[in-house]
């Protein structure tokens, strides 16, 4: 048993490495390697599924560490009781791989070693992450290989990527099988690979020479720069406002600027028709549109009825409110609270409201057919979100308001932009990502990060932004592949049932 968790702690110090440095890419070809074996050495079902669920833990704590500063900083626990629900969070989270585990100990690799791929894009799609990953993600500094998201999402790469571990461990435990027996699943693999990277050649070139003849969008993405003890304090509200006031005041004559998730510390109504003159930036261009995160409500504050809204409001270079979007995915105990409603019965206990969802995908209309989707704070980690903000809006560019100084100091922030990269791909078009303290970044439609600003510094981005208008075909009809997977695991499962039933019977 020693031997199979060393195994499994291996496998995860490979899976997690790219997550925390994209050039590590390499690491997960290799990462579920170790998990195979372990899986095939273990004496029972559950020793199997506890190494599955042991590597799915490790792998979080090494992955997401930065967590229990997050935890702390956001709940404002001490660091012994962060710690603690860290490690809750990562034992939940790790259900995911014990379940890979299970399917793989009870359905095998099955033909070309095809199975535990199969399994692992349902169980990606499935199954419910606090900050959803793929193991696509691993592959953001491959980006001939990820192009396919425009066909399957991110589910084609992790399929091809865990399918080449299955081939691996097949190749490098099946000795006593012929060359071409066991040589097979490797081969067909690599042609997938072979495949996929074909594909990914010619689309970075197309789209390319779409970027190339494609009309450009002059945009200024603001960050302010207010670290997280100077946030929601409202003595500081007006100077933490007035800080992103002057960096837009210094910016060139732009078509859009964009300020953060929550850059005003105020409470505004959902129903403003205007911003007053004292809150509203001065703008080179008469012509310059303005989007900015705040929080919003309806009704009367206090009182009974009243909601509350993670919101992005759009205007016009007057202050004139022209639209606003709710955020749709509120982040649980952050925004929420789960189950409140049943809570509040319960005697002591008293209700708290959260924020409240909104609608739906609402796109900002510029001239000349510009449409931007506002995807506030982690909604850009989701691919099913964008991707209807482009079917259902039309939407040509995709914004992110986030305030990810929540992370600190740590690899939180970029593995937030580098898990929202494939959004850009997926739906071929330009990511302009505008954050508190970073990182502002510009991902254009091939997935490139094209420019970025440093973190916890004061500065504007001044770029420009591809308007492009195509639908990929994962747009069209969406996931398709994944859903496809999921029903070839169940059938898989079913028959694996049916043959043990008549052999029991």
């Amino acid at each position: 048993m020693s031997s199979n968790l060393l195994s499994v702690f291996i496998g995860a110090v490979l899976l997690a490495a790219p997550y925390l440095a994209p050039s590590l890419f390499v690491s997960a070809w290799l990462s579920l390697v170790p998990l195979f074996w372990a899986i095939q050495r273990a004496g029972t079902l559950r020793k199997a599924v506890f190494c599955g669920w042991l590597m799915g833990f490790v792998a979080h704590l090494i992955g997401f560490h930065w967590l229990v500063y997050t935890i702390s900083a956001f709940g404002g626990f001490p660091y012994s009781i962060s710690a603690i629900v860290f490690l809750l969070y990562a034992a939940l989270q790790a259900i995911q791989m014990a379940l890979f585990a299970l399917l793989v100990r009870s359905g095998g690799l099955g033909p070309l070693c095809i199975f535990p791929a199969v399994f692992w894009v349902a169980l990606e799609f499935l199954f419910p992450l606090l900050f959803p990953w793929h193991v696509a993600n691993s592959q953001v500094s491959f980006l001939w290989f990820i192009q396919s998201a425009d066909l399957v999402g991110p589910y084609g790469a992790s399929f091809i990527v865990v399918w080449f571990n299955a081939a691996l461990f097949r190749a490098l435990v099946s000795r006593e099988q012929e060359p071409s027996v066991r040589f097979l699943p490797l081969g067909c693999s690599v042609f997938a690979i072979a495949l996929s990277l074909v594909y990914g050649f010619q689309r970075i070139e197309s789209v390319g020479e779409d970027m190339a003849t494609a009309r450009k969008l002059p945009v200024a993405a603001v960050q302010g720069n207010v670290d997280i003890d100077l946030k929601w304090n409202p003595v500081l509200a007006q100077k933490n406002f007035d800080e992103h006031r002057r960096l837009t005041d210094a910016a060139d004559a732009v078509a859009l600027v964009i300020w953060p998730e929550s850059a005003v510390e105020f409470m505004v109504p959902e129903d403003l028709p205007a911003l007053p003159p004292e809150l509203m930036p001065s703008f080179k261009s008469g012509q310059t549109y303005f989007i900015f995160g705040a929080k919003s409500f309806r009704g009367t504050l206090g009182r009974p009825g009243a909601k509350a809204f993670n919101t992005a409001f759009f205007t016009d270079a007057k202050g004139r409110i022209l639209g606003h979007y709710h955020k749709q995915v509120l982040l649980a105990f952050g925004e929420y609270l789960p189950f409140s409603k049943i809570l509040s019965l319960l005697p002591g206990v008293p209700f708290a409201d959260g924020f409240t969802p909104g609608p739906g995908p609402i796109a900002f209309h510029l001239p000349s057919g510009v449409r931007v989707a506002p995807l506030i704070c982690y909604e850009d980690l989701m691919p099913d979100i964008a991707r209807k903000f482009v079917s259902e809006t039309r939407a040509n560019i995709l914004v992110n308001l986030t305030n990810d100084a929540w992370y600190g100091k740590t690899v939180g922030p970029w593995q937030h932009l580098w898990l929202s990269q494939s959004r850009a791909i997926e739906t071929r078009r330009s990511l302009l990502r505008v954050t508190n303290t970073g990182v502002t970044s510009l991902v254009n439609a091939k997935g490139e990060l094209v420019k970025t600003l440093p973190m916890f510094t004061a500065a504007v981005m001044q770029t420009e932004v591809e308007i492009l208008n195509g639908e990929t075909f994962y747009v069209r009809f969406g996931d398709w592949f994944a859903w496809g997977m999921t029903i070839t695991s169940l059938a898989i499962i079913l028959l694996g049932w049916k043959r043990s039933f008549r052999r029991t019977g």
